[in-house]
């Protein structure tokens, strides 16, 4: 009896721990990358042209990045990776073959690197720990993408620039060097392929339960059915008009809905009924950095 009392009580505990924690709304939205290609879909890569073996990685790291994000279809058509020379002749090629909404040629492509040195310690067999002198190689990869039309024409270039270190050792070697090199031009890669993609990012916006048919709306949330869950609390605020709490879940549904400027305006409009309360401030900064293109 005693045993069952005890588990009744735990069990109450984390009910009241589950109640306790407030009601959230996350959802997720796609950020609009530095470089945006749109309309295009197709892309190919038709030139590589730089100073370093390691353009050879490069370009297909950066192929397989843009190709992963799942958004653009990229193919590259640089032949083995090497130096290919445009002219009006081989675009009209490429174009017969893949026809691309817009291409991409790598210019520039060169890396250096500095050795480095520093004291370091390390452990013997024995369990004895001495000083050494460490080095590794601190390297820097660098390009310009160029994007041009369907017809050739260049529209704009972006440079892109990664780094990359190599392992720490009394006496470097060749494939250690290597690696600071493959890291610096992997890291180039990433850059360049997320100037153009754009980036999935989840949203979590904290709920005021003390609005009006809250209840009920929050029921519709946690069935994936937002659209109904802001028609009841549109419904509400018609009966409410002074509940800057409704107005401020209104804002964070239409916002995971997609209807942005239907959210600045919930939003600022519960900031105006509330002043003092920071958290829907917070949330209203907060939208409008997530949402810089949205119209006034």
């Amino acid at each position: 009896m005693k045993s069952r009392y005890f588990l009744a009580a735990a069990l109450l505990l984390q009910a009241s721990a589950a109640l306790a924690s407030p009601p959230r709304l996350s959802f997720t939205r796609t950020m609009a990358p530095a470089h945006d290609l749109a309309p295009a879909e197709r892309l190919a890569v038709i030139y590589a042209i730089g100073d370093s073996s390691k353009i050879e990685g490069f370009v297909e790291h950066f192929v397989d990045l843009v190709s992963r994000a799942g958004v653009l279809r990229i193919a590259n058509a640089v032949e083995n990776n090497h130096h290919l020379f445009v002219d009006e002749r081989s675009l009209r090629a490429v174009r017969r073959e893949l026809h691309a909404d817009a291409y991409l040629g790598i210019n520039r492509f060169t890396c250096s690197g500095v050795e480095k040195s520093g004291e370091g310690s390390e452990y013997l067999e024995n369990g004895e720990r001495v000083k050494r002198m460490h080095h590794w190689i601190d390297a820097i990869c660098s390009a310009r993408v160029d994007v041009l039309n369907g017809d050739g024409k260049r529209m704009f270039s972006y440079t892109v620039r990664g780094e990359g270190t190599s392992p720490r050792s009394t006496a470097l070697t060749e494939d250690e060097r290597d690696v600071a090199y493959e890291q610096a031009a992997r890291y180039a890669a990433v850059i360049a392929a997320d100037a153009i993609t754009p980036r999935t990012v989840r949203e979590t916006i904290e709920l005021d339960e003390h609005a009006p048919s809250f209840e009920e709306g929050f029921s519709m949330i946690g069935s994936e059915r937002l659209e109904d869950a802001r028609a009841i609390w549109q419904a509400a605020a018609v009966r409410h008009r002074d509940s800057a709490p409704l107005y401020f879940n209104l804002g964070a549904v239409s916002e995971a809905i997609g209807d942005l400027a239907a959210a600045r305006d919930y939003y600022e409009k519960a900031s105006r009924l509330s002043p003092k309360e920071r958290h829907y401030r917070t949330e209203l900064n907060l939208f409008r950095r997530r949402n810089l293109n949205v119209r006034k």
